[in-house]
């Protein structure tokens, strides 16, 4: 059995609002993240860790579960006071600042991670450039960028919280100025299957992609991957670990669920449909009410009108006509 460990999670989320991950959404998006943390997790023991764009914290948690120290810069001032409340370590702390102004000294740190960041502003040279000082001599930085040629595609829904993304040249060459040597790896989230020796291959990984109802793709390494993973250092940097994430073992779960959610559902809407009908009935019962109601009133109203006429008159006999009548029966004149 391999090492077992704590998944790293904030008690209270933030709202997602898809500029950066939270607890609050799952799904692709969050494999996607946890992926690369924990990818980077295995590359930081016993390291004193930079994680710029930390958000949430969960990430900057994760690495701190096995790295000496870290510590997560992030622009939001909310963001870094709710990652502080979520996750108190005696090896973490959180700082506000600019990825591209770095509030720490020089050569302090012996990794930067730093992942789905470059594409959110301007002046990406800077950033790099930041990383680069705050480094220790032979330091790594472990990055992480959407590949443009793949990510936005023509057709593809436009990121609004990307300022300006990067093709893979443009990738490599931007960390290429700055450090000696650069090695990529590629993540592309999906649902299959893993073949994994007991032991290493030096050969490249053998990749069966299903296009469509009708057709596979075998291919020589990983297709259509839309984010791109690197590792740069100014010391040689030894070949990167194939790295799988499971999040479950039987796809069937997804479907089964989603079977029972689409019952639950019919059971929901039926009974919406006999409350709306239930509804309309009583509206109906209410508004016959309501018109007997004003019918009953418009009828006391005409009796009561038709009683105040009748007591009208009998005032009128009684004081008039009356005693007029008793003195006509005694033989007086009027």
């Amino acid at each position: 059995m391999g090492e077992i460990f704590r998944r790293e999670a904030a008690e209270q989320p933030e709202p997602f609002t898809g500029e950066r991950l939270t607890t609050a959404i799952g799904g692709q998006v969050q494999i996607e993240h946890y992926h690369r943390y924990l990818f980077a997790r295995a590359l930081v023991r016993d390291l004193d860790v930079l994680d710029v764009a930390s958000g949430e914290g969960y990430g900057a948690a994760l690495l701190a579960q096995v790295a000496r120290s870290v510590i997560g810069v992030e622009c939001s001032e909310p963001t870094v006071r709710g990652a502080i409340a979520n996750f108190p370590r005696p090896n973490l702390r959180f700082l506000l600042g600019d990825a591209r102004a770095l509030p720490l000294g020089n050569a302090c740190m012996d990794a930067v991670v730093s992942f789905e960041t470059i594409e959110h502003f301007d002046r990406q040279d800077d950033f790099v450039r930041e990383v680069r000082r705050v480094l220790r001599p032979n330091g790594r930085f472990i990055v992480s960028t959407p590949d443009r040629d793949i990510y936005s595609h023509p057709g593809a829904v436009v990121n609004p919280f990307h300022a300006h993304e990067l093709s893979r040249s443009e990738f490599v060459t931007l960390l290429s100025e700055s450090f000696r040597h650069v090695a990529l790896t590629h993540q592309r989230p999906l649902i299959g299957s893993a073949l994994l020796g007991e032991t290493g291959s030096p050969a490249p990984p053998l990749v069966f992609d299903r296009r469509g109802d009708t057709h596979f793709e075998a291919c020589i390494g990983l297709p259509r991957a839309p984010y791109i993973v690197a590792v740069a250092s100014d010391r040689e940097i030894p070949p990167l670990p194939p790295s799988v994430y499971i999040d479950r073992s039987n796809v069937d779960t997804d479907r089964t669920r989603a079977l029972a959610l689409a019952a639950q559902l019919a059971k929901v809407e039926a009974k919406l449909t006999q409350t709306q009908a239930d509804l309309v009935a009583a509206s109906a019962d209410l508004q016959a009410a309501e018109q007997a109601h004003t019918a009953a009133v418009e009828r006391s109203e005409t009796l009561q009108q038709q009683l105040d006429r009748v007591q009208s008159s009998l005032r009128i006999f009684v004081r008039g006509y009356l005693p007029r009548l008793g003195r006509h029966l005694r033989g007086q004149r009027p």
